[in-house]
């Protein structure tokens, strides 16, 4: 934060819970991440990390407590989602069309000229894969154009769900600069990993959900190896 002056929270969440048929899947979460931080969420498949995500992201609403963006409580659902980039973890891509056809379609959703499609393809090294249709692109392929995508109205807070699975070492390194340039201009950047080294790559601060429940934020750096590794053990990473 500049100059002293308090700025207000890309996301403040606050006491959520989620509950599907009465089974809680969070189980009240506090959470508060500025503009321009990294977060990385760790934690198992069904800890609660999409959902919560989901919630962020305007797609689902809490059973309880409240989420609060930018700082702005009277926004509309609507002025908030044109804020928000977002990469589930399935593609939002259309494979029928190529990948500068699918670009243009989104830069339409926004509004956006011509002209930010075609640097997006440059931007983020699209270029030669701009005639080609979606269904025949590799993984790190697709999150490539998934990522420029969610980029391409540049928003205020990307969301991210599990962005490096399946990647090669070069997609994942591309993602990671990327992620590292978007936090660079002050997007607030809030993904979820089971890679604690990715998130160390990153300079992201991180939490570990389990059950449900968000530990404390922290840098990569002071996280318990030995603990973590038990956690992995035991089938709860």
């Amino acid at each position: 934060m500049s100059g002293g002056v308090p700025q207000p929270w890309a996301v403040d969440v606050r006491g959520l819970v989620k509950a599907f048929d009465h089974r809680p899947v969070l189980r009240g979460v506090d959470l508060r991440v500025g503009s321009g931080e990294t977060l990385a969420i760790l934690g198992a498949n069904g800890s609660g990390k999409t959902t919560l995500l989901r919630i962020i992201a305007t797609l689902s609403s809490p059973t309880r407590g409240s989420v609060a963006w930018f700082g702005e409580p009277s926004a509309s659902l609507v002025e908030i989602r044109r804020r928000i980039g977002l990469v589930p973890h399935e593609s939002l891509l259309y494979d029928t069309l190529t990948v500068a056809e699918n670009l243009r379609f989104f830069g339409g959703l926004y509004d956006l000229p011509p002209e930010r499609v075609e640097c997006a393809l440059d931007e983020y090294a699209l270029r030669p894969l701009a005639l080609r249709r979606v269904r025949v692109l590799s993984r790190g392929q697709r999150q490539q154009v998934n990522l420029a995508r969610a980029l391409l109205h540049e928003p205020d807070l990307l969301i991210l769900d599990e962005p490096y699975t399946g990647l090669d070492v070069g997609a994942a390194e591309r993602l990671t600069a990327t992620l590292r340039a978007s936090a660079a201009r002050g997007c607030t950047v809030i993904l979820t990993t089971h890679d604690p080294e990715g998130a160390g790559a990153l300079d992201a601060d991180v939490a570990v959900m389990l059950s449900g429940r968000l530990t404390e934020i922290m840098p990569a750096s002071g996280l318990d190896a030995a603990l973590l590794a038990a956690w992995f053990r035991e089938g709860r990473l």
